[in-house]
């Protein structure tokens, strides 16, 4: 396992980015809207720096995917209070 995480390529964030994406399309709020396209902007970091580190890629995305979620909920939450 460690040595496909040393290994990642830009084409495995971009396979999960597809991944979360699909799975958007199922209903999922928009939350994985925004951290798909964090993995797009993980994997073209990657693909422009390919000796970026695997923790390094990994604490990006983990950070980037809950500021996202944060900010996406205080979004929501915002607009369901105007309805209301």
């Amino acid at each position: 396992m460690i040595t496909y995480l040393q290994n990642l390529s830009f084409w495995d964030w971009l396979a999960l980015a597809t991944l979360l994406l699909i799975l958007e399309v199922f209903g999922a709020g928009g939350y994985l809207l925004w951290i798909g396209l964090i993995a797009v902007g993980v994997g073209a970091l990657t693909y422009l720096a390919p000796e970026l580190p695997w923790v390094w890629q990994f604490l990006l995305f983990a950070t980037l995917a809950l500021l996202s979620a944060l900010l996406w909920w205080r979004h929501q939450h915002r607009a369901r209070r105007l309805r209301n």
